[in-house]
């Protein structure tokens, strides 16, 4: 079954960016895709984690099901495990200009890019022909800790809660759900590509600020092999 992209909560003309290398940035053009990486696979190891008073009715819950050997999923640490390997999530930064911040933490390498669009332009590029899931979402990343968090959330929005600490990364989420009651599997690939149209994402190329004038004129030769129309220049290092 096709799903298909669903926004809540971004204007249209919201700005988005991807900080990336450029190997990244290289692949992605020539593969058309967007990478949706396996929540258990980014560093912070709270990604997805159930705020408190939610964790507690799961347990609860899961005491009161029947015992079933054959299922992957038998306990409510079995039920988050099982989460984690089923979401698989793309991030972006929500800001009107380039960040110094971003550009010191995903930007480190000289050689390194940074990628501007809309969430209007993101969703009408988005193909997910290819992709099977249960939802794929676009939203806001809402910065809470686990303790602020009442009641029990959707499942997937616990992908879209990050400790407060993480506020300044401002950060907006593709994120790609492959959860079933029916097989429910640990088993899962650790990403998939999200078919996009190059040409309608992209809106600016900027490479970094501290990168040589070769590497600009060679980012500006890729974007012309691959017959975008953005504009390619060089950064500077925009504040919040």
């Amino acid at each position: 079954m096709t799903i298909h992209l669903k926004a809540n909560g971004l204007e249209n003309d919201v700005v988005l960016w991807r900080y990336m290398d450029v190997g990244k940035f290289i692949s992605m053009l020539q593969k058309k895709i967007i990478w949706l990486a396996r929540a258990d696979t980014f560093v912070d190891k709270h990604e997805g984690r159930f705020p408190e008073e939610m964790r507690g009715y799961i347990e609860k819950a899961y005491e009161n099901m029947p015992s079933n050997d054959e299922s992957p999923v038998r306990d409510a640490i079995d039920f988050q495990d099982y989460l984690v390997k089923n979401t698989f999530i793309s991030c972006w930064h929500k800001n009107t200009e380039e960040s110094m911040v971003m550009w010191s933490m995903y930007g480190k390498d000289q050689n390194s890019v940074a990628i501007q669009t809309t969430a209007d332009s993101l969703k009408k590029s988005v193909n997910p022909d290819l992709l099977s899931g249960n939802s794929l979402w676009l939203k806001e990343v809402l910065y809470e800790n686990a303790d602020a968090i009442d009641g029990v959330l959707r499942y997937e929005d616990c992908f879209f809660r990050k400790r407060r600490h993480f506020s300044f990364e401002k950060e907006v989420r593709i994120s790609l759900d492959t959860y079933s009651k029916e097989y429910p599997s640990k088993k899962t690939p650790v990403g998939y590509e999200l078919n996009v149209s190059m040409d309608t994402l992209i809106h600016k190329i900027l490479v970094h600020p501290d990168s040589k004038p070769w590497f600009l004129d060679a980012i500006k030769s890729v974007s012309a092999i691959y017959k975008l129309k953005a504009v390619v220049d060089f950064g500077v290092f925009g504040y919040e």
